[in-house]
């Protein structure tokens, strides 16, 4: 199987500078780096990198032959695209991630399938202005040719691949398409081969992350219950040759064996998928 698997930034500890982050992921094996612009003060910041910055983080992909390819904005946690309080910071944060990924040269988003999550309840004129205002950023992401990938997330608004799609069919767009969490889902349904091809020929990378019922991060691989060989070997029939390993740091002196550990769990699906 052909196939690129990325690491997520948030595997490794925090006050890794970026060259150490790249060389580290290089090091061990993975293919290129996902970048977390979550709803820290620290990482939103990122965005608001001034042209020194990004030519030096740009300069160390380009000695090293390894890149970040990719941007988790699960800042949207705090803005989310249908929230009514913080409608216009939402669709504002989108528009400098997709002008920030385009100076970085990296080409595609993951966002977040909520309407709303803290403060706000999902209702039906949340559902309506996340619509809307996805709309809209999905216009300004295909004026500057970056691609939007929705994720499946916990919640029940977009926990599944086949609700994601309903809005990817409204939108009606090239430039948004879907970047399933194979955890997620499959804690969302009892059919998960059937979800995945909700989704075929619009999905533009996969998360791979184990979960178990009721818990949805920093479960260990091999302790969930995610059947990824079968789940991989579906996504690859319907073309999908991109993938991340989403794991999480939790202050292990061992990290990087962990990271060793969870390359080689993960290699291990795809080749008896």
């Amino acid at each position: 199987m052909q196939y690129k698997l990325g690491l997520y930034e948030k595997a490794m500890p925090n006050n890794l500078s970026w060259e150490e982050k790249i060389k580290t992921a290089k090091k061990i094996g993975y293919d290129y780096l996902e970048m977390s612009i979550d709803e820290s003060y620290d990482k939103i910041s990122r965005l608001d990198w001034d042209k020194e910055k990004i030519i030096y983080i740009r300069n160390i992909q380009i000695k090293e032959n390894f890149f970040i390819e990719s941007i988790c904005l699960s800042a949207q946690r705090k803005y989310p695209l249908g929230s009514q309080k913080w409608e216009n910071e939402s669709i504002n944060l989108v528009k400098k991630a997709i002008i920030f990924a385009k100076k970085m040269g990296i080409r595609y988003i993951m966002l977040q399938g909520y309407d709303c999550y803290y403060d706000e309840i999902s209702n039906q004129n949340s559902k309506i202005r996340f619509n809307k205002n996805l709309k809209e950023v999905t216009k300004f992401a295909a004026l500057e040719g970056i691609t939007l990938g929705i994720e499946t997330m916990e919640n029940d608004f977009m926990n599944t691949i086949e609700k994601v799609m309903k809005c990817i069919k409204y939108i009606n767009s090239p430039y948004l398409m879907v970047y399933p969490d194979l955890g997620n889902i499959t804690n969302a349904t009892n059919n998960i081969l059937k979800d995945i091809e909700f989704g075929k020929g619009y999905i533009l990378a996969v998360h791979l992350k184990e979960t178990i019922p009721g818990k949805f991060r920093e479960v260990p691989y091999g302790k969930g219950n995610v059947d990824f060989s079968n789940a991989i070997l579906k996504f690859y029939s319907q073309g999908v040759h991109r993938y991340v390993s989403e794991c999480w740091y939790c202050g292990e002196e061992n990290w990087e064996d962990i990271l060793i550990n969870n390359l080689n769990f993960l290699n291990n699906k795809f080749n008896y998928s």
